[in-house]
This record gives structure tokens, C-alpha cells and sequence, in this order.
């Protein structure tokens, strides 16, 4: 299965990100899936995030466009969705230009230091877990400070997932503590591949992106790593391998559900 990744330089336009994506959105045209990073349209602040609100219909026509254009499934990074008086963190996934299936951010990051950041300022929370199908398997969705919730990725690993897709966007000095340890941790409890999407290194007021996007193997190896400044990148995932470990290391088999229950 060939992935593609697009960690796109967020400008404070929304427009210019759009105009981003279609122009990068060439160079994955061989990719069967792509991902995206988390709010690709506009940078991480709650100012920018209300003012993107405008730009919901315009980032779906583009995600679609690629879909179709391409004939891929996009995991179509996080968007501002309006609902009614709701802001939601929202991933849409297209397929050959249908919507397939959408997930909303579940958990809503807080940082408590020297100064406070709540995402529940601006967004409302989730309330169901996704996955969708493919050819190559089921696969699921996270959204970034989800991927810190070990419970959320064993229950889709328990639905049967193959891949999860974490559109994210950690940033600079987080990512450098816990970006690869998150990320390889949940791939190798659950045996799956991990694909993480940050967006290319870039800095709006106090925020700073980290990059770094990667894929994680069942085994917890990190398969490839992007630079933070990359744009584009396209790998192959074997998902051969994912039953090769499970034979080998029989997690699942050794699960004490009647401790758990």
C-alpha cells in the first residue's frame, strides 16, 4: 500500500492553503492513500481557527477534488467544521471523491503553565470512535493529543484496524519528547502500523510546528521519518508484516480479557 504524506507550511490564509495542498497534491498522484496534517488550514490559534470557519466549503471541494482527481482514499488532515453553534476539530476521509467517513477530535488538548491553552475555548468534543474500510484492510483515525489516550487506539485495534492515521500537530518542544515515543508505543502495544502527519516546521505567534511526520511498524520500529521542512513524501507499508509479528509475538492471544472486563 502506498502512502502519501503532505506536511504542508500552514500560511495564516486559508486560501493559500488550499492553493498549497492542490499544488502538493500532485507530486502523491501514485500514492493509494494520503494524509494530512491536523488544521492544514489555518495555524494553531483559536483566532485563526474561527476566522477558517469560512473556508469549510472551499477545503472539502479541494480534499474531494484530489480524491477524485487521483482515484486515492485522503485522510483529509483536520478542518473547522460548523455544526449549528459548534466548532468541531474534524477529519473528513474521501475515497475517489465520496466522503467514506469523518471524525471529530474526541479529546480536547490543555496546556496549565505559564500560560493556559484549552482547545475547548473554541472546539466542542466528539463522541464516537471511527474506522473505515479499504482494500487493503480496515483502517482508523485519531487526531493528534487522542494518540496520548492509550484506550482509544486498543479500541480500534480491537475492531481490527491495520493502519491508524494520526493527523496531528505537535508542536516544537513536545514533539521533540514525546512525538517518536508516542507514536512507536501505540504501534508496537497494538501491533499495527502507525502513519503520523504533523505539518512542515512553521512558526505563527507562540506556536511552532514540529514536523517530523513518520510511520511506525507493528514492531515499533520507526519505518521512515520526513525532515521537518519536507513537504512530500510517498512509502511503501507492507501489511504482511503486521501478521508476521502477531504470529511471532502473540500479544493478542496472551490478553487477559476476563482481567480486563
Amino acid at each position: 500500500m502506498k502512502t502519501g504524506i503532505i506536511q504542508i507550511k500552514v500560511d495564516p490564509d486559508p486560501q493559500k492553503n488550499i492553493d498549497q495542498l492542490l499544488h502538493y497534491s500532485q507530486q502523491t498522484k501514485e500514492a493509494d492513500i494520503v494524509v494530512l496534517p491536523e488544521l492544514w488550514i489555518c495555524p494553531y490559534d483559536n483566532g485563526k481557527i474561527k476566522e477558517s470557519v469560512r473556508y469549510q466549503k472551499q477545503a472539502m471541494d479541494a480534499l474531494r477534488t484530489i480524491s477524485a482527481r487521483y482515484h486515492q482514499i485522503l485522510v483529509g488532515g483536520t478542518i473547522v467544521e460548523k455544526q449549528g453553534t459548534h466548532l468541531y476539530n474534524t477529519c473528513f476521509i474521501y475515497n475517489d471523491g465520496q466522503i467514506i467517513g469523518s471524525y471529530r477530535k474526541t479529546h480536547l488538548m490543555e496546556f496549565h503553565g505559564r500560560t493556559t491553552y484549552q482547545e475547548k475555548d473554541v472546539f466542542s468534543m466528539g463522541n464516537q470512535i471511527v474506522t473505515f474500510d479499504t482494500p487493503w484492510g480496515k483502517m482508523g483515525v485519531v487526531i493528534c493529543y487522542d494518540i496520548r489516550f492509550p484506550e482509544l487506539p486498543r479500541l480500534l485495534a480491537l475492531q481490527g484496524i491495520r493502519v491508524l492515521f494520526v493527523p496531528a500537530a505537535f508542536n516544537e518542544n513536545v514533539g521533540k519528547a514525546h512525538w517518536n515515543a508516542l507514536m512507536q508505543t501505540r504501534a508496537m502495544e497494538n501491533q499495527i502500523f502507525v502513519c503520523a502527519v504533523n505539518p512542515a516546521a512553521y512558526t505563527y505567534r507562540s506556536y511552532t510546528s514540529y514536523g517530523r511526520s513518520l510511520i511506525a511498524d507493528p514492531f515499533g520500529r520507526i519505518q521512515v521519518q520526513m525532515k521537518k521542512n519536507q513537504r512530500v513524501h510517498i512509502e511503501e507499508i507492507d501489511l504482511h508484516k503486521i501478521d508476521q509479528i502477531r504470529q511471532r509475538m502473540p500479544f493478542w492471544n496472551i490478553r487477559r480479557n476476563d482481567l480486563y472486563k
